[in-house]
């Protein structure tokens, strides 16, 4: 994981200061965006960048609302007026016609991680034509009534502890749950990756693992009640190459059987869906203990889409 300040640039949109990162190779051969997860940061995916330049292709990721360097430490996971979900999209814009500008004429993929998959999908139904490809890492469908149900408990929560607050009830059915799915774990991120190397940076760091508030959860769970219907997923380019990969062990997934759900509900609408599930492995893939196998693919299934091989 990489030092929380290296290679930050900024952008401003509507008064608001918006943290990214890029790694860029000269002539790239593709553009990958990178959108990260909750509780956690664009620079955690220093190393995947660094592994995708050397393939020829330039790295760029943000932070989302309430994360990373756009807050201090103190206000991660924490609403407010200039950090709140109506602006994920708004800054998933900025930063594609950024790339796009800088870029022209170049390919672009989105890598979305966990609700980083979220926010990527809800961002291909929004603009279809601003993606060239989608990967979905660390993903799993998500039943309209589960979210509804969801979304309820946390608006009693802001209403209970104020929405600032940090519900036990919601760690309890969400991180809390994904933790206790792992027997002897070591750490409470154990659920993330069996690299332990990569869990302990991920502990350590400060801008990394916070509970979110409830009014962070609340409005996540609005905006995912919005993506999983059927209207939404007819507003997907129907040819868009989607790739969902992700471990068999990972309980966000319900261990495949939710990575397994969204990749046919994908199905029902496009034309070129490809799920690859990896035996024994847990939340986060591209930090796996098999990672090297796990972009090798990733960078196989994108050169062939191009017709590259």
């Amino acid at each position: 994981m990489t030092d929380s300040s290296s290679n930050i640039q900024w952008y401003s949109d509507s008064n608001r200061r918006v943290a990214y990162r890029q790694w860029l190779v000269p002539a790239p051969s593709l553009v990958i965006h990178i959108v990260h997860g909750m509780s956690e940061h664009s620079g955690c995916y220093d190393d995947v960048a660094r592994l995708l330049n050397a393939e020829g292709f330039s790295v760029y990721a943000h932070d989302h609302c309430c994360h990373g360097e756009n807050v201090p430490t103190e206000e991660l996971g924490v609403v407010s007026e200039s950090q709140n979900w109506d602006y994920i999209l708004k800054d998933m814009l900025s930063l594609n016609t950024l790339m796009r500008e800088a870029n022209p004429g170049t390919p672009l993929a989105i890598l979305g991680h966990s609700m980083g998959s979220f926010i990527t999908q809800r961002f291909a139904q929004a603009y279809p034509e601003r993606a060239d490809f989608l990967l979905l890492e660390g993903s799993a469908f998500q039943a309209r009534w589960l979210t509804f149900a969801a979304r309820w408990i946390a608006a009693f929560e802001c209403v209970r502890q104020g929405p600032k607050g940090q519900s036990p009830v919601i760690h309890a059915l969400t991180f809390g749950a994904f933790s206790r799915a792992i027997k002897n774990a070591r750490t409470a991120f154990d659920w993330v990756s069996r690299e332990t190397a990569f869990v302990d940076a991920y502990v350590n760091d400060p801008r990394c693992g916070m509970q979110v508030s409830n009014a962070f959860w609340r409005d996540m769970f609005r905006f995912l009640n919005t993506l999983y219907s059927q209207q939404s997923l007819k507003q997907f380019r129907p040819d868009i190459p989607v790739y969902v990969f992700s471990g068999d062990r990972d309980p966000v997934g319900d261990n495949g059987k939710g990575v397994e759900k969204l990749a046919a509900w994908l199905k029902a609408h496009l034309s070129n869906v490809t799920l690859k599930l990896y035996p024994q492995a847990r939340h986060d893939v591209l930090h796996e203990i098999n990672q090297s196998e796990v972009i090798a693919d990733l960078i196989s299934w994108l050169r062939h889409q191009k017709g590259e091989g």
